[in-house]
């Protein structure tokens, strides 16, 4: 994860914890709250899928799921569910 900042990382950790299924329960919701722990250290805000969003967020997860490039799902959250304060 070099040269990458604070939100990078932190989608980054969401996305994998998402698609490898690492809590018990929950994972979606489990991993925004373990990324957004790392922004908020990081003094870097919070992510945030805007109800809005929804639809369009699981789209784009589900074709993550199925092996399309991160790229876009990546891109999307930086732009429509990073806030920072």
């Amino acid at each position: 994860m070099q040269n990458k900042d604070a939100v990078d990382i932190a989608i980054e950790l969401c996305l994998y914890s998402m698609k490898t299924q690492v809590f018990t329960d929950g994972n979606k919701r489990a991993s925004v709250i373990f990324a957004n722990h790392y922004l908020i250290a990081h003094g870097m805000g919070f992510i945030v899928i805007p109800e809005k969003e929804v639809p369009e967020f699981k789209k784009l997860l589900v074709a993550y799921y199925e092996g399309v490039s991160v790229e876009i799902l990546r891109k999307f959250m930086r732009e429509r569910c990073w806030k920072n304060f």
